[in-house]
């Protein structure tokens, strides 16, 4: 009797979860959506494609072995290793998890962009956004709240565009979150905000960089 009970004090948790990712949906697709807008969210999706961050962190490692300048190799390598780890474990969730995306589930969707119909848990989109952004606050503490900014305008617009519910997103900005915390003190830096007095340029070259520098 008591595993019947909690069984159904699970369910009406997920139901009660599910009809809350639904209607806050609803509000951000359907509530706000304007034809003027749609453009600005298809451009701040596009920065938390994948193809785009590690795009991002190409030319900055490029640039650093152009110039000769071992900060900028740090920084390039950097962002490509959270950006390659965000991808691999949101791949990951989405195949164990194959939830279907709101197209399947809701009927009055609204979709300016892509139409897509599986694996809508986690928003890769906003897991890559929030590793990429998180490792570029850490870079540039002085511009963190830019960076962290734009990354939830790339979550923000997955709901609006009508292809995640806000529980993708969520999920997604922890997880990449995390894993650029991970990544950034794999190559020293410092996530925790920095006061005024203490000094930036703190610099260790990494093992895979340091028999190239020089």
């Amino acid at each position: 009797m008591h595993c019947l009970w909690a069984i159904i004090d699970i369910q009406s948790i997920r139901d009660a979860i599910a009809a809350c990712d639904e209607s806050i949906f609803r509000s951000i697709n359907l509530g706000l959506g304007t034809t003027w807008l749609d453009p600005i969210m298809i451009v701040f999706t596009i920065l938390g494609i994948g193809a785009t961050q590690v795009g991002i962190g190409f030319i900055v490692l490029t640039a650093g072995y152009v110039k000769r300048n071992p900060a900028l190799r740090k920084a390039g390598c950097a962002v490509l290793a959270t950006c390659f780890g965000a991808l691999l474990f949101s791949s990951f969730a989405k195949v164990f998890c194959e939830r279907p995306r709101p197209l399947l589930l809701l009927f009055d969707v609204r979709l300016p962009d892509n139409v897509l119909f599986i694996r809508s848990f986690p928003s890769g989109h906003t897991a890559i956004a929030f590793a990429a952004g998180t490792m570029w606050a850490a870079i540039i503490p002085k511009m963190r709240w830019v960076f962290f900014a734009v990354a939830g305008l790339v979550g923000f617009s997955r709901v609006y565009l009508g292809v995640h519910f806000p529980f993708d997103v969520l999920y997604g900005a922890v997880l990449g979150t995390v894993v650029s915390v991970y990544v950034a003190r794999m190559f020293g830096y410092s996530t925790k905000q920095r006061r005024e007095s203490e000094p930036v340029g703190n610099y260790e070259e990494p093992p895979c960089l340091a028999s190239k520098s020089g």
